[in-house]
């Protein structure tokens, strides 16, 4: 599966029924594991996603973790860090990634807190070993949650970062990606998401080939030489675009072909494999 990202893998899992959960310091793994449903067994398992899937966390970190976590679960930000020794850089990247969350804190108190521990920490009275309890700080908006997912660990388990723009795309004339799919041959189209897996292969005489991904899935793109030199420099850097285009089918395949391309402002841009210009 190396092809395709941690995003799109989660929103394919998503699309079949399938619940993703995010990581838990309380419950994950080293990698990602399956989780049943307590309330309703007979459903498919649900995704948690591995320890190793924030970015700083090893393997052997990892590890490191769930020897810690043992048998006895955290009870708390400081005890997390007094009993894992994480660096606090370590320590702020789990509590982005919302792996605190199910100690009952949340993402901001939970940043606010964990730099401050380093693991330096040394051994303490009980009672003694926390800090402050943290000022009243904002909870994070669900579009800060996703960005906060994204920058932590690629992806989001939680809301696909072009639904936070669905309102704008929508006031552009903007089309959902399974619609635009389904749409007649040579039928003009607008789309808006995030460009991914974009390709110019030697044999291909100058065109590009992509792919438009939304929260309802991916459409698949193809730019013109003279259209990748005017657009390739918004496809490959801006967090999201908004596309305009035709629909062109052919023998099964589906494809958009690109016309213009614009840049949108939206939460972070998860990693994109295999980007060239």
């Amino acid at each position: 599966m190396g092809f395709y990202d941690s995003q799109t893998l989660i929103q394919d899992a998503k699309q079949h029924g399938i619940e993703v959960r995010g990581v838990g310091l309380q419950c994950s793994g080293v990698h990602a594991t399956l989780e049943p449903h307590a309330d309703r067994p007979e459903r498919r398992p649900a995704i948690r996603r591995g320890l190793t899937s924030v970015t700083g966390i090893s393997e052997g970190i990892a590890e490191r973790i769930l020897t810690a976590r043992g048998t006895v679960a955290f009870r708390s930000v400081a005890d997390v860090a007094r009993r894992t020794r994480l660096s606090a850089r370590l320590m702020e990247q789990l509590a982005t990634a919302g792996a605190f969350d199910g100690l009952g804190v949340d993402r901001r108190t939970a940043l606010w807190s964990a730099g401050a521990y380093t693991g330096e920490i040394q051994g303490v009275l009980p009672g003694l070993d926390d800090l402050a309890p943290a000022p009243e700080l904002p909870v994070m908006t669900a579009a800060e949650v996703t960005a906060a997912d994204l920058d932590a660990s690629g992806a989001s388990s939680t809301t696909h970062p072009a639904q936070h723009l669905r309102s704008l795309l929508a006031t552009h004339g903007a089309q959902p990606a399974r619609e635009a799919r389904d749409l007649a041959d040579q039928t003009r189209v607008r789309v808006g998401g995030l460009a991914k897996y974009i390709q110019r292969p030697p044999t291909a005489r100058g065109v590009a080939f992509g792919a438009l991904e939304d929260e309802t899935g991916m459409i698949n793109l193809v730019f013109s030489p003279p259209v990748w030199e005017r657009t390739r420099e918004v496809v490959l850097s801006a967090p999201a675009v908004l596309l305009e285009g035709h629909i062109e089918r052919d023998r099964g395949s589906v494809n958009m072909i690109v016309h213009r391309a614009r840049a949108l402002a939206g939460p972070t841009r998860a990693h994109q494999p295999g980007r060239f210009r």
